[in-house]
């Protein structure tokens, strides 16, 4: 059994005008062939396609590329047509195939094209035919589309907020598709688009809104009849088909994977409200409180800005926040601002310092701030994520620096990173634990890692690119009405 694998992953935040280019694939390494089986083994979606195979004598695994970038700003054609022709050639070149499995995000959008995995997987059914079984691997905020469902024989997202089973994702979409290509299942698929987009806390940790729907999710999957079902709640791509999924997929059974499909969606739909985002500390509230708490650390995580989510990373309302503060104890946190880096790669390291931090790439209500400190390191913004989220990733944030200024550390990197893990920071010398203030650019994810030792979690409602107000965003594209920018919006299945 001859089963082409590879993976495209970026998701886009299409309210960063920031573009995604070539350059934000080369920083997280682009991967041939081979490479792919021996670096991913035991990474992600792909680690989880290649267990699976292992299991399976009679599987050939043929890599193809892996090409994953940061979440930012949407892709620039150039980038997109690269990619797009060179994994079709990749393709081309592993010869006769029985199957192809692919790791996709699911929101990745383009200048030139807003559905970026539809319109690969529509390239990839025209040259390879209907018939050949392909199976994908999704982000959990994944936007499904027209072409994305006809194109697919099945499709399998991640089951968790944050997200620890990608591994396991791979895994379960490899098997269904070893197991179509021996005919020993027939995939059939529902979906049901809900007109909604909240952005709220939707962790499916036990106690949050999501979580019902992952129990029950989990009780299906375990029946012989259902091989996949899936909740994609999505927000910040601007398309015409824009709107949160329910996907089902079954053995043979088409009118039993759109009931469930519809039953989830429905369940959804009544509990909507649940998922608007709950009141948020200002920056300034953030910190106060923070500071009213005995011990440490305490985690502000400023989701506006979250890197994890596609935003600039270069906010400075919580550092304007903790500049105006005394407190004792130390304070960390991090700012995307690529000037900042050269002006401290110039001076070196142990040289004092002044200079404007942030602002420079959100503008609104985000203006720079000048700090007076000492630079006291540079790396080369390369690390491995440690986990449990993304787990031996490697990651790239372009030439850093941290600037010392009084008892706060700014980590200033070039480009954004995994705001969510705290390797980020202790790739640069300094511990979270140790810490009385930890920000981190990430909404949910952080949680993974973080939640077992932090004092505390403050969520933080700033300025940024990936707020939970979706009213300050100009959508131009998503069909309305939607919930929650319109009022009396309707669902019925």
């Amino acid at each position: 059994m001859r089963i082409a694998i590879g993976r495209l992953w970026q998701e886009t935040d299409a309210f960063n005008p920031i573009p995604t280019t070539l350059r934000n694939f080369k920083a997280m390494d682009i991967l041939y062939g081979n490479e792919i089986i021996t670096q991913c083994e035991n990474v992600g979606e792909l680690g989880g396609f290649i267990h699976a195979a292992q299991e399976e004598p009679d599987v050939e695994l043929l890599p193809t590329i892996r090409a994953d970038a940061w979440p930012s700003g949407i892709c620039d054609r150039e980038t997109h047509q690269f990619l797009k022709q060179r994994l079709l050639q990749e393709l081309r070149n592993t010869g006769s195939l029985d199957g192809i499995l692919l790791s996709l995000h699911g929101a990745m959008s383009a200048t030139d094209e807003y559905d970026v995995e539809g319109d690969l997987l529509t390239a990839i059914r025209d040259e390879w035919g209907k018939t050949i079984p392909l199976v994908i691997s999704l982000d959990h905020h994944a936007n499904i589309t027209q072409r994305i469902m006809t194109s697919v024989t099945a499709l399998v997202g991640y089951h968790t907020e944050p997200h620890i089973d990608m591994l396991e994702t791979g895994y379960q979409a490899a098997k269904i598709l070893f197991k179509t290509v021996r005919g020993t299942i027939t995939p059939t698929m529902g979906r049901r688009k809900l007109p909604m987009i909240p952005q709220g806390d939707l962790c499916t940790t036990p106690g949050h809104p999501l979580a019902p729907f992952f129990d029950r999710i989990a009780v299906l999957e375990q029946t012989d009849t259902v091989l996949s079902a899936c909740v994609f709640p999505v927000a910040l791509v601007d398309t015409p088909e824009l709107g949160w999924d329910t996907v089902v997929v079954t053995d043979n059974d088409p009118s039993l994977a759109q009931g469930l499909a519809d039953d989830l969606a429905r369940g959804i739909w009544e509990k909507r409200l649940e998922f608007l985002p709950k009141r948020q500390a200002s920056p300034r509230e953030a910190v106060e409180m923070a500071l009213a708490i005995d011990g440490g650390p305490i985690i502000l995580a400023d989701r506006a800005d979250a890197t994890n989510s596609g935003a600039r990373g270069d906010s400075t309302a919580i550092l304007q926040a903790l500049l105006t503060t005394q407190f004792q104890g130390t304070a960390l946190l991090t700012i995307v601002d690529p000037e900042a880096v050269a002006a401290a790669i110039k001076v070196g390291v142990n040289a004092e310092i002044q200079l404007a931090v942030g602002g420079k790439l959100f503008t609104r209500n985000n203006p720079p701030v000048t700090v007076h400190g000492r630079v006291k390191r540079i790396t080369d913004g390369k690390f491995t994520i440690t986990g449990p989220m993304s787990q031996g990733v490697n990651a790239n944030m372009g030439r850093t620096a941290v600037i010392e200024v009084g008892n706060i550390s700014i980590i200033i990197s070039e480009i954004g990173g995994p705001g969510h893990d705290p390797s980020l920071y202790r790739s640069v010398g300094l511990e979270p634990r140790d810490a009385k203030i930890v920000v981190v650019k990430s909404p949910f994810g952080f949680r993974a890692a973080y939640e077992s030792f932090a004092q505390r979690i403050i969520i933080v409602d700033g300025p940024g690119a990936a707020s939970s107000h979706l009213e300050s965003f100009q959508y131009k594209y998503a069909p309305r009405p939607i919930f929650p920018l319109d009022a009396n919006v309707t669902f019925k299945v």
